[in-house]
């Protein structure tokens, strides 16, 4: 196991990219499993997820522009500091509290750890737009997701 700062900027980048993947999936999981009691919830949740796969794109070509295409699979697991997430797929039914509490989470999650990326390298200007747009939601204390997104 590494610490986040024994990380170098392509292991940096390769992290960034499998955290983005990892919370796409999830927020999916949210959507889908809210959708029936919520339906309101469930497409804030979908249009998370698909931000999530626009942020990986956008890394992904960033990574292949600097480092080719072989992308070396890291994870929140590989990098000591990081919060193991309880998977998903053990809590149901999903309460929408619950969900909005991990949602905020886990953007705080990720923003504190790689606001401080502090790598000469990731000073590029194609890196650092990507960087600052990437994970720059900011969540009210009820992202939108509230009882009156239950079906009438």
């Amino acid at each position: 196991m590494r610490t986040f700062d024994s990380l170098n900027e392509r292991e940096i980048l390769a992290l960034a990219i499998s955290l983005e993947e990892e919370d796409e999936r999830i927020y999916a999981d949210f959507a889908e499993g809210l959708r029936e009691e919520f339906p309101a919830s469930a497409a804030i949740f979908d249009g998370m997820r698909q931000e999530e796969a626009g942020h990986r794109r956008r890394l992904i070509e960033l990574y292949r522009e600097k480092f080719g295409d072989h992308v070396p699979l890291l994870r929140r697991q590989d990098v000591k500091g990081f919060v193991n997430r309880r998977p998903v797929w053990l809590v149901r039914p999903l309460g929408l509290e619950s969900v909005r509490r991990q949602a905020e989470s886990m953007e705080v999650e990720t923003r504190a750890s790689f606001t401080c990326a502090r790598l000469p390298g990731l000073a590029t200007p194609a890196f650092g737009s990507c960087l600052m747009t990437w994970r720059r939601r900011s969540f009210p204390t009820n992202i939108g997701l509230t009882n009156s997104n239950a079906p009438s």
